[in-house]
């Protein structure tokens, strides 16, 4: 870090093309494009950024355009803009409330998502706290999984020790303004964790200690070792007790 600190700073106000290197503080208000890896205490893009290298950064906010063509590995991470990493994401700290497209996989230990992310990798982290919208193409394991449906999520298969999914009972204006509205629900082919909460959500298998299947779901086979409790309103095609 002290290292770091006496490094210059790179401010692009204009429009610019580097070829990356080592930074103190990176500031992009203008267009930049950066053919290279970039290594710097902290990044902020207000304007366009396209980059094709490898970014390290011990903080990153992203309130513009960016695309990286490589990974992204920084202590935080904050998307209030649109962000594109055509790589792996790895950032203790993760928070989107913008839109965040990641081509790979993410670890982290935190990851807040208020906007929109897709995600075609795998994720790894402690906690999950989703009060947007998330879609992940691989398998999502997590030590706690919250996710509140405003619009249609989805995951391939989720692990975790306690696995919470219900419906956002009041949807807020930015999701009513965007449109991208719908039913809200979750769809995914395995759910596996010790306590398990659902509503709204398709899953072939549900498997756990403790399981309560919640309105407006839809699951062909629940195996569980403690309670099993079932709403009326949803439907379980087989349960069992293991």
């Amino acid at each position: 870090m002290e290292e770091r600190n006496k490094r210059n700073d790179l401010n692009v106000a204009g429009i610019s093309q580097t070829a990356g290197g080592n930074f103190h503080r990176v500031s992009i208000d203008g267009m930049a494009k950066v053919n290279g890896n970039l290594d710097c205490t902290s990044m902020e893009v207000n304007g366009t950024l396209k980059m094709h290298g490898a970014l390290t950064s011990e903080s990153a906010a992203i309130n513009g355009m960016c695309t990286l063509n490589g990974p992204l590995t920084s202590s935080r991470v904050r998307v209030d803009g649109m962000t594109t990493i055509n790589g792996n994401l790895h950032s203790p700290e993760l928070e989107v409330n913008g839109k965040c497209t990641v081509r790979g996989r993410v670890d982290g230990e935190r990851i807040d998502i208020g906007g929109v992310i897709d995600i075609e990798g795998d994720v790894q982290c402690e906690t999950l706290n989703v009060q947007g919208n998330i879609k992940i193409s691989g398998f999502l394991n997590a030590g706690t999984v919250e996710i509140r449906l405003h619009t249609s999520s989805s995951a391939k298969e989720i692990g975790g020790e306690r696995i919470d999914i219900r419906r956002k009972e009041q949807q807020n204006g930015f999701w009513k303004s965007i449109g991208l509205g719908g039913t809200p629900s979750f769809k995914t082919s395995l759910i596996e964790g010790d306590e398990i909460v659902l509503e709204d959500t398709e899953a072939d298998i549900v498997r756990g200690s403790n399981i309560h299947i919640g309105r407006g779901c839809n699951i062909r086979l629940v195996e569980y070792s403690g309670e099993l409790e079932v709403d009326q309103d949803a439907k379980v095609g087989s349960s069992q007790r293991i």
